[in-house]
């Protein structure tokens, strides 16, 4: 059975819509000859940092599943702090790069974490989860330099989302430059809608012989 290094930042215990593609991934791709290794925030910060929490889902992972759990470097304390001092926007607009996503750290910060255990268990094939986007990153780096497979998965579009909330026109522009150039360089991209594939080979982003649909729901 080959080993995949499932990337997967929304995960149980953590709640809400955004788990429970990655959940159900994880509990049927052994019946489809693929063993993950779930790389995940851990419980704590999870409930730190505010989001829903779920444990009862923790009971749909197979118990012999391996899931490692990282800090999410998540800059909590600043947002609330600059927040509180109704100085938020400025850098969000200054630094937007930082402050697009909360998560936008955690991908450099959990880098040697990722690489390591794809040495160790020889794993030949990552896959991320997004949003957060920023994990996109992740899959990119360890693409480039262990010359791994990567399968990116799209719960939603990044640019085109109706999510999203950007400074200026200037930054928005500068997140379609970056979509294009991450999301062609993924071995395989799924997303979620045949909406959203047609959107992508539109904009040329990708080709039809890299990108796939797998729907929610089963």
């Amino acid at each position: 059975m080959k080993k995949v290094l499932f990337i997967a930042y929304q995960f149980p215990p953590r709640g809400g819509p955004g788990v429970h593609r990655s959940l159900n991934f994880v509990k049927y791709l052994r019946d489809y000859g693929y063993d993950p290794i779930v790389l995940t925030v851990n419980e704590t910060d999870i409930k730190r940092s505010g989001y829903i929490y779920d444990d009862t889902l923790l009971k749909q992972i197979p118990s012999d599943i391996t899931v490692i759990r990282t800090p999410s470097y998540e800059p909590i304390r600043l947002i609330n702090f600059l927040m509180k001092m109704k100085i938020y926007r400025i850098p969000w607009f200054f630094c937007f790069p930082l402050f697009w996503e909360r998560p936008a750290r955690w991908p450099f910060k959990t880098y040697r974490v990722a690489a390591e255990l794809i040495t160790k268990n020889d794993i030949k094939i990552v896959y991320t989860s997004s949003s957060p986007y920023s994990a996109l990153l992740l899959g990119k780096m360890l693409q480039k330099r262990l010359g791994i497979k990567w399968v990116a998965d799209l719960r939603d579009p990044f640019t085109d989302g109706y999510g999203w909330q950007w400074p200026s026109k200037l930054h928005w522009r500068w997140g379609r430059m970056v979509e294009k150039k991450v999301l062609q360089k993924p071995d395989m991209l799924i997303v979620n809608t045949p909406e959203t594939k047609k959107l992508y080979l539109q904009r040329k982003i990708t080709n039809e012989n890299r990108i796939t649909v797998l729907t929610n729901g089963f």
